[in-house]
């Protein structure tokens, strides 16, 4: 039986969906050439951890969060600074989370809420980050509604690690969540063996890569209108009995669960 091996991680995998809104203003980001400076930062009570945030399709407005503990010696963060206006200073008024430890579930959830992107009418609603997860997941995760109409979460990595936040703001990870411009695939398998005759189901999420391997922004699959959006793939593969031939095969996606 000839097999295929699905190299399979986003940026093997050419795609882009057309959904929704235009998509004219969208700019991409050369995440090395990104700015990792703060202006002004609180006087931290732990060691604090970095992630740098972009929440529009320009790519202007970029918003720190950084996570610190209200006790030194507690194990979990529970405290966030988030440059809501995106100014760089992180010591205003306004700008310092705190979330509860619910011991039962285990599980920690910061919320921060709505956020609004200047210079615009646009509002990303129910914003919240988790630093426990009840299964012991490694990370940190984050949810919110895009415009207040569609679902993303992240940062993604292998398997069900979230984002890994920094030890400083010079390298800290850029997540960018938004359901705009050109939309990439990540499977859940780092490497795939598919069957050549042989139905095998492979299991994607589409969204938006950040600067690093676990910073993959999900949207949400309704997003996608079946009979209007269009999803475009190319498999890469290679045929493991006939010395690794690669082999390109684009195929548009139909429908999604």
């Amino acid at each position: 039986m000839r097999f295929l091996v699905l190299l399979c991680w986003f940026c093997s995998v050419a795609a882009m969906a057309t959904a929704g809104e235009p998509e004219g203003d969208f700019v991409d980001v050369d995440y090395a050439k990104v700015p990792r400076s703060i202006a002004k930062e609180p006087r931290y009570v732990a060691a604090p951890r970095y992630a740098l945030f972009i929440f529009d399709a320009q790519a202007r407005f970029h918003v720190w969060a950084v996570l610190d503990k209200s006790k030194a010696e507690l194990p979990y963060y529970d405290v966030l600074y988030f440059d809501k206006n995106g100014n760089g200073d992180l010591t205003e008024a306004g700008e310092r989370f705190v979330g509860h430890y619910d011991a039962k579930l285990p599980e920690l959830t910061i919320r921060v809420g709505d956020l609004r992107v200047p210079g615009t009418k646009r509002i990303h609603t129910d914003l919240r980050f988790l630093t426990v997860e009840r299964h012991g997941y490694k990370g940190f995760w984050f949810a919110m509604n895009w415009d207040g109409k569609v679902p993303v979460d992240g940062g993604h990595g292998k398997d069900v690690e979230s984002t890994e936040y920094a030890s400083s703001a010079a390298k800290a990870p850029i997540l960018r969540p938004t359901p705009l411009g050109p939309l990439w695939f990540k499977c859940w398998e780092s490497e795939l063996v598919l069957p050549i005759g042989k139905a095998t189901d492979v299991q994607l999420s589409l969204g938006n890569p950040g600067s690093g391997a676990d910073t993959f922004c999900v949207v949400n699959e309704h997003y996608l209108i079946e009979g209007k959006d269009t999803i475009v793939a190319t498999l890469i593969a290679k045929d493991k009995d006939r010395e690794g031939k690669e082999i390109h095969s684009r195929t548009e996606f139909k429908k999604h669960c």
